[in-house]
């Protein structure tokens, strides 16, 4: 007798729900909220969360994060530093961090500036 297994259909806002699970030790929790669908029905801006949690000692991932969080569009978007990558708030590291694939944008230090200066919270 073989039994059908059934595949659960999440909606997004339950898929969203389940990875901000995973985010509360960060304490992510409280900028998901309720889902996209809440913030669409109540008229506030979404946005999103970049996660940097490599330190200088793996400067592209770091870099990529950063390039990644500048790009993102207008909206209320956070950059959190976490595990290692709490070691480039530390005063003089992020100049020290450059990565040979984006040489263009500079060290880690010029691109938090730029992301401060769009108005990016920025946490740890």
């Amino acid at each position: 007798m073989s039994r059908k297994e059934e595949t659960p259909n999440l909606s997004r806002l339950d898929f969203l729900r389940l990875a901000t699970l995973g985010a509360g030790g960060l304490g992510l929790t409280a900028l998901a909220g309720a889902g996209p669908q809440a913030a669409a029905a109540e008229g506030t801006r979404q946005g999103y969360v970049v996660a940097v949690t490599h330190g200088p000692q793996d400067a592209t991932r770091v870099m990529l994060a950063l390039v990644t969080a500048t790009m993102l569009p207008k909206g209320d978007n956070h950059v959190w530093f976490a595990i290692d990558g709490g070691q480039l708030c530390k005063k003089g590291e992020a100049e020290k961090v450059t990565s040979p694939l984006f040489k263009k944008q500079g060290n880690a230090a010029k691109l938090l500036d730029a992301l401060r200066s769009k108005g990016t919270p920025v946490h740890i």
